[in-house]
């Protein structure tokens, strides 16, 4: 009977990442045991490093790496709106390169601590089949299509995780309704950006005498991405509605839109989680991610502290796990053993908060080892 203990580890256990000092029994690829203290048996000693759920990266676009830093010299619309500089390079890059370059950046997801995305994928069936033939196990690409048109539909929604919308005006309202209700009949998800740009923003509430976000509401989407100009009432909105949203301040910062309302976002209570959206802009590495929310926070509330960095870095990990079904839980008892093994050294010695700590300084190269089931599969 496989048997390991992992001891001296600072663990994040449970959907709260609730601190325990001690050592983790693994037996069959299942955490047996978490106590304080130190083991009776021979056990791996990590040095006082720490284990933490792997992380889930709620929104990408990887194909788009083909063309990093194509965004220079441009506004967010000149690069990702309707023809814009992302579409022109996704049609006129070769499949071998735009191939190796949405490979290695899955692997770089990987080494980086992440287990699973969500991808808005445009390029209708053939974009969908083409990223679900390059993933590879264990990662996990939760794949939301974007139809060329409506008749693609049906195929689109029988081979991807559901529908993943650019705009709430890419399309005429029917179209929308139709898709909507097509992708949560068969139980799939249907998301859509919104309140990313506020000049469009304010075009759209001009245009259809509602926000982005009431429509969001009333087409029911699972979950909505950017959120970076809603106001608070509209956040509340969401939340009585219960759709969560998925922020992505780097990108957002890098693309000239400013960066979303976290402070308004925790005050709120809204349930939210991170994305490093388009690979063109960002590397898809959620320690960066969460570092640099942690900056916009702090700039808007200085009043944030540890619980608030508790919840930045639930809603990089254990958050997610829900909505999204993954085949791992958070590190509890009873759970498959998938987590990360960080190493206390450097950057993460002398932390006087374990998790303003982590969100703050952790890196990459923290990594000591990734388990999935109990496995080791990256040290």
């Amino acid at each position: 009977m496989p048997r390991e203990i992992l001891s001296n580890a600072v663990i994040l256990e449970g959907e709260d990442l609730e601190i325990t000092r001690g050592y983790l029994v693994i037996e069959d690829g299942v955490i047996r045991e978490i106590s304080e203290g130190s083991p009776q048996k021979r056990a791996v000693n990590l040095n006082g490093g720490f284990i933490m759920p792997p992380f889930i990266n709620a929104h990408t676009h990887v194909v788009d790496a083909v063309a990093k830093e194509l965004y220079l010299g441009k506004s967010q619309p000149q690069v990702v709106g309707p023809r814009g500089a992302k579409f022109r390079a996704l049609e006129n890059s070769p499949l071998d390169r735009m191939t190796q370059a949405t490979r290695v950046t899955l692997q770089d997801m990987l080494a980086t601590g992440t287990l699973a995305h969500c991808d808005f994928r445009e390029g209708g069936v053939q974009g969908v089949n083409f990223l679900r033939e390059i993933t590879r196990p264990p990662l996990i690409s939760i794949i939301l299509g974007r139809f060329l048109k409506v008749e693609e539909m049906p195929e689109l929604l029988s081979i991807s995780d559901g529908l993943g919308i650019p705009s709430l005006d890419a399309f005429p309202k029917n179209v929308l309704e139709e898709a909507s209700a097509a992708a949560h009949k068969r139980g799939k998800f249907f998301s859509a950006h919104v309140a990313e740009n506020v000049r469009e923003m304010r075009a759209f509430r001009k245009k259809h005498h509602r926000s982005e976000a009431e429509q969001a509401i009333k087409l029911k989407c699972s979950f909505v991405v950017h959120a970076t100009h809603c106001s608070r009432a509209e956040l509340l909105d969401l939340k009585a509605n219960n759709i969560p949203v998925v922020l992505c301040p780097r990108a957002n910062s890098l693309l000239g839109v400013g960066v979303p309302p976290i402070d308004l976002v925790l005050e709120t209570g809204l349930e939210f989680f991170f994305g490093t959206d388009n690979a063109m802009v960002c590397q898809p590495d959620m320690f960066d991610e969460i570092s640099f929310a942690w900056r916009c926070l702090r700039r808007n509330d200085d009043a944030a502290g540890s619980d608030e960095a508790k919840t930045l870095l639930a809603a990089a990990t254990v958050r997610p796990l829900s909505l999204f079904k993954m085949p791992w839980g958070p590190v509890a008892e009873g759970e498959k053993a998938t987590f990360l093994v960080l190493a206390k050294k450097s950057n993460l010695l002398c932390l006087s908060d374990v998790y303003a700590g982590l969100v703050n300084r952790a890196r990459a190269d923290n990594l000591r080892a990734i388990y999935f089931n109990g496995k080791i599969i990256i040290s």
